[in-house]
């Protein structure tokens, strides 16, 4: 919070200040008259807290609405203890209700300050090991050779030049790999069923006639068809032939 002004009135000092909202008053309030948290002078801080809206008023000061809120609800409380005890309404705010809002937020704002000053503390030290580092200087030769930035640019273009025909030929990698899709190798063998009741998996798909992910790409078709129970497969023994068979 950062001091604006002081007042003296009568009784007291008012000290204007940049308050969060009406607790973080209450808490000043509270520990300017070093009262106990649980044993708070009620009469007496409803009074000065009207007073510091009085005088931020006299200033020209904008008071926010929460602030005439917690005013109303200190009055109300005041006059609770005057007036005979009533039925109380679950919706009222009651002193232990105002105790407990008090004690949360102080709470809140040692944690907050805490949180504040590991920050700055640690901003320090991350301030202090950038001016411990420093780099080495280079100074510009006055005098160069002019061939040197024709070789230099000469360079640039048989690295660029490098690059794009190893990016072609990753290119044309990708595009080989992508002519094998699940989708095409479903579709040869739905294919095959059609013509005939059933086939061999590794004979139709061999390694030896076959692209490696070309026989994977099918297997992973084969087991999409299983899964959805168009198919029927069957092997003997580990590794051995595969029986694909419509349902």
């Amino acid at each position: 919070m950062s001091s604006l002004l002081t007042l003296e009135t009568k009784k007291y000092a008012i000290k204007i200040d940049n308050f969060e909202g009406p607790l973080d008053l209450l808490i000043y309030l509270i520990e300017k008259n070093k009262m106990d948290i649980y044993d708070i002078n009620l009469t007496q801080i409803t009074e000065q807290y009207i007073e510091y809206l009085d005088t931020m008023e006299k200033l020209n000061l904008e008071i926010a609405s929460e602030f005439l809120v917690m005013a109303s609800s200190l009055l109300y409380l005041k006059s609770k203890r005057l007036l005979p005890k009533q039925n109380e309404d679950e919706e009222e705010l009651t002193e232990e209700e105002l105790i407990k809002r008090i004690i949360e937020y102080k709470k809140y704002k040692e944690i907050t300050a805490k949180f504040k000053e590991n920050y700055l503390l640690f901003s320090k030290r991350i301030q202090k090991t950038q001016e411990e580092i420093s780099l080495p200087q280079r100074q510009l030769d006055k005098e160069y050779d002019n061939k040197v930035i024709p070789n230099i640019y000469q360079e640039l273009i048989e690295r660029t030049s490098q690059r794009l025909n190893q990016n072609a030929k990753n290119i044309e990698k990708i595009a080989l790999v992508e002519n094998y899709t699940v989708a095409s190798k479903v579709k040869e063998m739905v294919k095959i069923l059609v013509k005939q009741k059933r086939f061999v998996f590794n004979k139709i798909f061999s390694l030896n006639q076959r692209d490696k992910q070309e026989v994977v790409t099918a297997f992973t078709g084969l087991l999409e068809l299983s899964r959805r129970n168009k198919v029927a497969t069957n092997q003997k023994e580990i590794f051995g032939d595969i029986m694909v068979e419509k349902k």
